[in-house]
């Protein structure tokens, strides 16, 4: 039984640094060199951020998948061992769904409202607002990462 539990351990781990990972990369690595050395070309940065995008909406839905299926089955198999720990649990449950809340809104509800704006008109206040406000919950969303992998640690 232990060595599942390690398994499943691991696995949770390894989706939630997969998916704070991706939200690095992304926030800290991608944009700021795509922006430094594409945007002159504003077509060409468009058409990467959203190959990219494709690429890793597709890895954080695998990693949200995998870290729910192995944070159940770990919740059932390890029990709450004391009333601290259930409180942290809890804790860590209600972050992940707001940070799982903030991605799917993200990807099913601004991303296609921001490309239909994009189309109408790309340079208006609404379309600039809408696209900084995509992009900080983006950085809402690693820094409750970060907590939640704190939080995970303490578990």
């Amino acid at each position: 039984m232990n060595i599942i539990i390690a398994l499943l351990e691991w696995l949770h781990l390894l989706a939630t640094v997969a998916w704070i990972g991706a939200m690095t990369l992304l926030l800290l690595v991608i944009i700021p060199s795509a922006k430094k050395t594409l945007l002159p070309n504003e077509t060409t940065f468009k058409d990467l951020m959203k190959a990219i995008g494709k690429k890793m909406t597709l890895l954080v839905n695998v990693s949200i998948l995998i870290f729910f299926i192995t944070g159940i089955t770990l919740g059932i198999l390890k029990e709450a061992k004391t009333t601290e720990w259930s409180t942290i649990l809890i804790i860590k449950l209600i972050i992940v769904f707001l940070m799982v809340g903030i991605h799917f809104s993200r990807f099913k509800v601004i991303a296609p409202y921001l490309e239909r704006k994009a189309k109408e008109d790309p340079l208006s206040r609404i379309f600039m607002k809408l696209k900084k406000f995509q992009m900080n919950l983006v950085l809402v969303n690693l820094m409750l990462g970060i907590i939640v992998l704190l939080l995970s640690v303490i578990l």
